[in-house]
C-alpha cells in the first residue's frame, strides 16, 4: 500500500512529550510551544529563550515512510536553496534532517524546520497582487520539482487529482445534505467528462501536490507570499496539480473565485517569462480549471467525512467557504475561463 495511502493514521503527542524529544534529539529547551493545526501530524511552534523559533513536526513513522520523509525534506531544501520560502531544515544534535524514534504510539519521524512568519493564506485580503504572488511561488515550486527525482518508494493519497473520483465515492456517503450533493455532483460530472479522459496523457513530475490557503504564509504588508508550508503529501503526478490546487483554494475568500484562479494563472504566467515556471501545455490549459473544481470536490467530500474523526475540529476549518466558491465556479462562463487561462499561460 502507497505510503500515506487511503487511510492515513494520525499522531497526537503531548506537549510534554514534545519538549523533551526536542531536547533530546535537538539539544533546544523550548520556552513555549503553541500547537498549529495539522490533519495527521504533531505540529508545534517552539519559541526559544534566544527569540528564535522553529517548527516541531511528528508524524507516524513506518520504514517506508522514513524512506519518504527524506525524499520529501530533501525536496524541501532543495527548493529553499532556489529561493523559495520553505524554512530550512535544523538538523538534530547528530547532524541528521530527520529522526525515527519509537514512542508509546508507535514509530515515529520528527523533523525540525525554521518558523517562517506570516499569516495563513485564507486568512488574508486575496488582492490582485497577492493571487499573482500565489501563482508566482505555484510556478516556482514546480520549476524546482520539475529536475527532483521520483521518490524512492510507493506514495499516495486520497487527494491526488488522479484518485479525485475514487475518493469522492468513498466519502460522499457522509454529505446528507441535498443542496451540498448537488453540488458535489455537478463538480465530479464536469471531472469526469473532462479531466479524467486526459488525465493519463497529461505531462507528470513530482508535484507538492498541496499549495492550498493553509499551507501558504503571506506577508500582508507586501501582499506577497512568504512561505510554503507542508510537503508530506508530495508526490508524483500530473503538474497541474500545483496550479489547480492554489489557484482554486486561493480563491476561497474572494468576492469572484473565478476572477482569483486566472489572476493566480497570470502570475504562473508571469513567473514563466523570468524562466521561473514551467510552461504549460495546450492540453493542461485546457484542463486546470475543471481539475480545480475536483479538487475542491475532494475538498468538501473528505473533510465532510472526516467531521466525525478526532480531527473534527481541523476538518470543518478545512471544508468552510468550499461549497460557495464550488457554486460560484462551476456557475461560471466555461468558455470565459478558458479564453482567459490562454490568454496568461500560452
Amino acid at each position: 500500500m502507497p505510503v500515506n495511502a487511503a487511510t492515513p493514521q494520525t499522531l497526537s503527542i503531548s506537549h510534554d512529550e514534545s519538549a523533551h524529544l526536542l531536547r533530546e534529539h535537538y539539544g533546544v529547551d523550548p520556552v513555549r510551544l503553541t500547537a498549529m493545526h495539522s490533519e495527521l501530524s504533531t505540529v508545534a511552534r517552539v519559541d526559544l529563550a534566544d527569540d528564535r523559533s522553529l517548527v516541531f513536526r511528528a508524524s507516524c513513522g513506518t520504514p517506508e515512510e522514513l524512506e519518504a520523509a527524506r525524499w520529501r525534506i530533501g525536496a524541501m531544501d532543495h527548493l529553499a536553496a532556489r529561493g523559495v520560502p520553505t524554512g530550512r531544515t535544523v538538523p538534530s544534535a547528530d547532524g541528521s534532517p530527520i529522526v525515527s524514534v519509537e514512542l508509546d504510539a508507535g514509530p515515529a519521524i520528527l523533523h525540525v524546520g525554521e518558523w517562517l512568519d506570516g499569516v495563513m493564506l485564507d486568512s488574508a485580503k486575496p488582492t490582485p497582487a497577492l493571487m499573482r504572488s500565489v501563482g508566482r511561488v505555484a510556478g516556482e515550486v514546480s520549476a524546482g520539482l520539475a529536475s527532483w527525482p521520483a521518490p524512492p518508494v510507493d506514495v499516495g493519497h486520497p487527494w491526488e487529482l488522479t484518485r479525485t473520483l475514487e475518493t469522492v465515492a468513498s466519502t460522499i456517503v457522509s454529505v446528507t445534505d441535498p443542496a451540498t450533493r448537488a453540488v458535489l455532483d455537478a463538480a465530479v460530472e464536469r471531472f469526469a467528462s473532462v479531466v479524467a479522459p486526459v488525465l493519463p496523457t497529461l505531462p507528470r513530475s513530482v508535484v507538492h501536490h498541496d499549495l492550498h490557503d493553509s499551507n501558504l504564509l503571506v506577508d500582508t504588508g507586501a501582499e506577497r507570499i512568504s512561505g510554503v508550508l507542508d510537503f508530506g503529501d508530495m508526490v508524483f503526478g500530473p503538474r497541474i496539480a500545483d496550479l489547480a490546487v492554489p489557484a482554486m483554494h486561493a480563491g476561497r475568500a474572494a468576492e469572484d473565485p473565478a476572477e482569483a484562479f486566472l489572476l493566480v494563472a497570470e502570475g504562473w504566467g508571469r513567473a514563466g517569462q523570468f524562466e521561473n515556471t514551467v510552461q504549460l501545455e495546450e492540453d493542461e490549459i485546457a484542463v486546470v480549471f475543471d481539475a480545480g473544481l475536483g479538487r475542491l470536490a475532494v475538498n468538501l467530500s473528505v473533510w465532510t467525512d472526516r467531521a466525525r474523526s478526532d480531527r473534527a475540529d481541523y476538518a470543518r476549518a478545512r471544508s468552510s467557504r468550499t461549497e460557495r466558491t464550488l457554486r460560484l465556479l462551476l456557475a461560471a462562463d466555461r468558455g470565459r475561463m478558458l479564453e482567459g487561462l490562454h490568454r496568461r499561460l500560452g
